[in-house]
């Protein structure tokens, strides 16, 4: 693997029912797990446990790391982990959150950002092991990084 740019620290929650959180994001009108770019020196469980209590308003304490995905085009790492609900309330409006929602895995929303609906589906279906994987971005996906 080469050198990485960027890192990603995203976190799925389920409820008692078996849904799992999800953020409606502000700057492109896609649902993502609750996440964000890890900051110089942050340990990335920290991250993700801030990045959860930014985007929805609720504390979790991670559990485990499930996932780390590897984006060679765009040199991006993202760590996924599983998280527990210990409190909090949810956020109406954050300032990257424009909604949030829990879903059941087998009836999440049609507009997600690439990748994450594997990735859940990777969790429904091996919860306890640790997925290595290198992504390809969608060939839309550049071409709309091209126009900004």
């Amino acid at each position: 693997m080469n050198a990485v740019n960027t890192i990603g620290c995203f976190t799925i929650v389920e409820n008692d029912e078996g849904k799992i959180l999800l953020v409606k994001r502000k700057d492109v009108p896609l649902w993502d797990l609750p996440g964000g770019r890890l900051d110089k020196h942050e340990h990335p469980e920290t991250c993700a446990i801030r990045e959860m209590k930014e985007e929805t308003g609720y504390h979790v304490s991670i559990e485990r790391k499930i996932g780390e995905y590897y984006q060679p085009d765009c040199r991006d790492m993202q760590y996924i982990y599983t998280g527990k609900l210990l409190g909090g309330e949810p956020l109406k409006e954050g300032d990257e959150t424009a909604k949030i929602g829990w879903f059941h895995p087998s009836r999440l929303p049609l507009f997600m950002v690439p990748h994450r609906r594997k990735q859940i589906n990777h969790f429904s279906k091996q919860p306890s092991t640790l997925i290595k994987e290198t992504l390809i971005t969608p060939y839309v996906i550049k071409l709309l990084r091209k126009r900004v």
